[in-house]
């Protein structure tokens, strides 16, 4: 395989790869690939109440 079939092929499948976790990430209330860091404790009057 010559370089630019295989700079193409990469490339293909970082966009592939890299659109899908986007697609993943923003449709999801969680975060998977980052820290996501513990909620403090004082923000709970902030919530919405629920019955």
């Amino acid at each position: 395989m010559n370089k630019k079939v295989a700079k193409k092929n990469y490339v293909f499948y970082a966009k592939r790869v890299l659109g899908e976790v986007l697609r993943l990430e923003a449709n999801s209330t969680s975060c998977t690939l980052f820290y996501e860091p513990k909620q403090p404790e004082n923000i709970a009057k902030f919530k919405r109440k629920t019955k």
